[in-house]
């Protein structure tokens, strides 16, 4: 897979720590700065103060749709049920023309999902593969590891996804990039 150095971001945390919010402020700044920011977030859904799972969001249109709700089942495995509908909605927003045009694009989440090649996997592999764009992927502190494994040859920055500078380090990357190209 070829690669720009510095182009892919892992933006880490533990699980439930602020990463989709941290993220949301960064999309902010970055529009601030005018920059163009695409793709996808996974925003909490919730029914009186009660986690019922999690959306879709696509930055560009703002259009929201269910990806994943809690599983009510207890003789199943897992604590959530993928919705194919949000599935499709979300890999249907990482191919589209909007990403191409992108200076940022934003992944969330890679989970096991990915892992397992399901999820955003496609999508992500062939943003890596033909994007221009800073790919900044959202991933839980303990998938770090494995997901450096599977991308053993894309270089890649971490930033902690609440850590106090980790924001104005893209928004540093994202003038950089635009000064070079």
């Amino acid at each position: 897979m070829v690669s720009i150095p510095n182009r892919l971001i892992l933006w880490t945390g533990p699980k439930h720590s602020g990463k989709t919010t941290s993220a949301t402020c960064l999309i902010q700044m970055a529009r601030t700065e005018g920059f163009i920011v695409a793709g996808i977030l996974e925003p909490s859904s919730y029914d009186n103060g009660e986690l019922l799972g999690f959306d879709v969001l696509d930055l560009h249109s703002q259009k929201r749709t269910p990806l994943a709700r809690r599983n009510k089942d207890k003789r199943t495995i897992g604590s959530f049920k993928f919705i194919a509908d949000g599935l499709k909605f979300g890999n249907a927003i990482l191919s589209s023309e909007t990403i191409k045009s992108a200076d940022l694009v934003i992944i969330d989440e890679f989970g096991p999902l990915e892992i397992k090649g399901n999820g955003w996997r496609r999508n992500i592999d062939s943003l890596l593969s033909s994007s221009n764009a800073i790919i900044l992927i959202i991933i839980r502190q303990e998938l770090k590891a494995t997901f450096r494994l599977l991308y053993a040859d894309v270089p890649c920055r971490e930033l902690e996804a609440i850590g106090e500078h980790s924001a104005l380090e893209v928004i540093s990357m994202l003038k950089n990039r635009r000064h070079t190209q």
